[in-house]
């Protein structure tokens, strides 16, 4: 937790200066290679990453570490093979060959830093973690920083931030070769065959959420960047970005604290409805005040905050401050369907959301045209609709608790 807070605010304090470097487009490129990048990393390994604090043995442990890794071989060939044919047929993507080259290599690092994180997790290594989480953000904001002193622009901005990910990624991969040397000796195929097997849930589960999340920020980059311009992509992934960051300073960490303590009720049997709405009233409070300044004066503050360049971003937070202020109460109790068993419910109104998020702008921009004026109302469309639907979500916990909590006053 340290190490993602820290990080974050090194990237919060670097924004103001690299946003009066870089223009809205150039900051687009490089929102649009995270997000592929992202997505690439997030399928490369199946989930198997995620099964490796699991197993009692160390040994079993291994063997899903190093399937991981050669399935991720696999899909990132894939995905080099998809890559160039998208380059050489020129399919409407305006990226030179570096940018599909440091994207798989980016990819590439951030699944080594997947696994290794996940492993230090397992044999708790917590200082590694957080500090290849600094040396990340330290080192990618101060080269973007460097190269647009030398007027790298787009390149620069990539590759700061393909060399912040790839030296995170050097000491997992060191010590990659020191499990390796381990416990080499218990390589089985039979073994490991029997452990994806174990852990099958994982690619026919959790793969599905992961997928459907990050493919939707995939393909609302994609829609934007390719209906409408790197401009109003940049300025709209500038906005979302800043207004998420409470999500990730906050709402993640009261997450973790709220699903141990929920957790724990819940196999007591005891009511979890009061802490439900303890956590729920704090966070509306907290949230209040700074989601309704930037809904009043958000083009002011951007343009106060970030520069001249960044007013529009500035307008586009005051549409999306309600959806993230909704989004912001609702995080921390995201994970309460796992507590319940009503994964799969929660994953069809995930998708719903989804919908909700990706549609309008591929549906509006064939009906009304490009314009800057039809993706505002697009964004008005996504923001206000899925500030509902999130209510409706909150709503539906709300009830599967509160049914739990009637069972477990019935067994008293």
């Amino acid at each position: 937790m340290s190490g993602t807070v820290i990080s974050q605010l090194i990237a919060l304090l670097f924004a103001p200066l690299l946003s009066r470097l870089y223009t809205p487009g150039q900051m687009g490129e490089l929102g649009f290679y995270m997000r592929l990048t992202g997505f690439i990393s997030a399928v490369a390994t199946l989930r198997y990453e995620a099964a490796l604090p699991l197993p009692k043995q160390d040994e079993h442990s291994y063997l899903l570490y190093r399937l991981a890794y050669r399935i991720s071989f696999i899909v990132l060939a894939v995905s080099a093979l998809v890559l160039i044919f998208v380059l050489k047929a020129g399919i409407g993507i305006p990226f030179s060959w570096w940018f599909f080259l440091l994207t798989i290599m980016g990819s590439a690092c951030i699944v080594i830093i997947n696994i290794g994180t996940n492993w230090s997790v397992r044999i708790g290594q917590y200082g590694m973690i957080s500090r290849q989480k600094i040396i990340n953000s330290s080192l990618s904001n101060l080269l973007k920083w460097v190269f647009a002193l030398f007027q790298l622009q787009t390149l620069g901005l990539i590759l700061a931030t393909f060399l912040g990910y790839f030296a995170s990624s050097l000491e997992f991969l060191l010590d990659f070769k020191k499990i390796h040397h381990r416990f080499k000796h218990y390589i089985s195929k039979k073994k490991t065959t029997a452990l994806m097997r174990e852990h099958k849930d994982f690619p026919i589960v959790s793969l599905p959420h992961v997928f459907v999340d990050n493919a939707r920020e995939m393909l609302i980059a994609t829609f934007i960047f390719g209906f409408y311009s790197d401009v109003i992509y940049g300025s709209y992934n500038h906005s979302y970005t800043m207004l998420r960051l409470p999500l990730t300073l906050i709402g993640v960490s009261l997450g973790q604290i709220f699903y141990n303590r929920a957790s724990e009720l819940y196999n007591q049997q005891k009511a979890i409805l009061p802490l439900i709405r303890k956590l729920l009233l704090g966070l509306a409070l907290l949230s209040f005040i700074p989601f309704g300044i930037l809904f009043f004066y958000g083009t002011e503050i951007f343009s106060f905050v970030f520069g001249a360049n960044w007013e529009i971003a500035g307008s586009y937070s005051e549409t999306m401050s309600v959806w993230l202020m909704v989004n912001f109460i609702l995080t921390p109790i995201a994970a309460l369907p796992m507590i319940l068993k009503k994964q799969n419910v929660f994953f069809m109104l995930g998708i719903v959301s989804s919908l909700i998020q990706v549609l309008p702008y591929w549906i509006l921009h064939w009906a009304y045209g490009n314009s800057d004026a039809v993706f505002l109302f697009s964004l008005q469309i996504v923001s206000y609709t899925q500030a509902l639907w999130l209510l409706v979500t909150i709503g539906l916990l709300y009830h599967y608790a509160k049914r739990a909590d009637q069972i477990v006053g019935h067994r008293a």
